[in-house]
């Protein structure tokens, strides 16, 4: 059922947050590339050192390289706000097994104004499912949603790996709906592979640590929504064009 109290989007862009993706990067934008309803591609290097941005760029797709690491965050407000879309798809770059029909299944809703967000979740099994679509925590990097509520984040949760659980946060205290969608096969690169098994497992536990202070965080304090007028330019240095 259509939401006629909301204008409903018309336009997507898709923004891709990379660090390090060169092995998956390139399938990745061939699927946006084929898929009919994304009208612009962003990807935003997060200090990569790699491939990342020349692949990019070598299939026409307009790429932003941060000088440093700065963390997925700042990489998905840097996308967001060199874009005028008024609905935003974040794809991970390190998915594996995407297609234009999983894409579809988070697209359509939000531009046909049936929901204002769809999270896209791996399968793990029927009974996970069952378990993480209806409890959470719902972390996935590969989500469509309106902008206005990214940009109503609260400023202070833009940041390492809290930004997931903030938009999910926003998006209900804005009294938006959301919808779960389970995408069997999609897979992406562990962090274990991608920095090592040491360096992963320790990004892993800080990954959780961080999520379970912020979903704590803000049931307790309940911050002030940004305010939704006010668009964030992040910093211009950070940016090597």
């Amino acid at each position: 059922m259509t939401r006629p109290s909301r204008q409903i989007p018309t336009r997507v862009a898709a923004i891709v947050p990379a660090f390090n993706e060169e092995e998956t990067l390139a399938d990745v934008l061939a699927v946006l590339r084929d898929t009919d309803r994304i009208e612009e591609i962003l990807v935003v290097s997060d200090g990569s050192t790699d491939e990342t941005v020349e692949i990019a760029r070598r299939m026409g797709v307009k790429a932003l390289h941060l000088r440093t690491n700065y963390g997925k965050a700042l990489a998905m407000s840097i996308g967001v706000a060199h874009t005028e879309a008024d609905a935003v798809l974040f794809v991970d770059g390190d998915i594996m097994n995407l297609s234009g029909y999983l894409l579809s299944q988070l697209i359509d809703p939000v531009l046909a104004g049936e929901a204002d967000m769809v999270i896209g979740v791996r399968h793990r099994g029927w009974l996970l499912d069952a378990f993480h679509t209806r409890f959470g925590p719902l972390l996935s990097g590969i989500r469509c949603l309106r902008r206005e509520i990214f940009e109503a984040v609260p400023e202070e949760y833009l940041k390492g790996y809290t930004v997931e659980t903030a938009i999910n946060w926003t998006c209900g205290r804005l009294g938006m709906s959301s919808q779960t969608v389970v995408f069997h096969n999609l897979r992406h690169v562990v962090k274990e592979k991608k920095r090592g098994l040491a360096i992963g497992l320790r990004a892993r536990y800080e990954m959780f640590k961080a999520v379970f202070l912020a979903w704590l965080a803000l049931k307790v304090k309940r911050p002030n929504l940004q305010r939704a007028a006010v668009r964030r330019k992040p910093v211009p240095e950070y940016i090597n064009w």
